[in-house]
């Protein structure tokens, strides 16, 4: 990560390459709960999808949709680096980069869930400022717990 080139942006268009490829990210990262060809169309254009790119090539993604009751609120739906890239600070850039586009459009705090069993997704949501919430017994299912957790924007 020396020299390389780091960019986040904001999907607007898409091809079906580009969808495989970003499922491929979420599965490798969530297995069979991860989005696909099925919720990423959905997203890109009703949500928000960002890309984390390294030298052109993507090494991360963000998928965003905001809350119905509260318009100041969004949520990450899912958060994944790409493996093999995983462990050399991408996360906290893309994760940053994020907070900045959001702060931008008017949110004042972000949610997600995470595996509590996940400690370097933990670790990096408490560095870049996250406030665990709750605890969520069987959010995805039975076993499938989560920890909520939250991000205030300052103006």
């Amino acid at each position: 990560m020396n020299n390389e080139r780091i960019t986040i942006e904001r999907v607007t268009e898409f091809d079906s390459q580009l969808i495989d490829e970003l499922s491929q990210i979420e599965a490798g990262a969530f297995n069979d709960g991860a989005l696909n060809r099925w919720t990423f169309p959905v997203l890109i254009r009703h949500g928000a999808v960002f890309l984390l790119k390294c030298d052109g090539k993507i090494c991360g993604v963000a998928d965003i949709i905001k809350d119905w009751t509260d318009p100041k609120l969004a949520f990450i739906v899912g958060f994944a680096i790409k493996e093999g890239e995983r462990g050399k600070g991408l996360g906290y850039k893309l994760l940053s980069g994020i907070i900045d586009e959001l702060r931008g459009n008017g949110i004042k705090k972000i949610q997600l869930t995470v595996d509590p069993k996940s400690e370097r997704a933990v670790s990096l949501y408490r560095k870049a400022g996250f406030k665990q919430l709750a605890e969520l017994a069987n959010e995805y299912g039975p076993s499938v717990d989560r920890l909520l957790f939250e991000f205030e924007l300052e103006d």
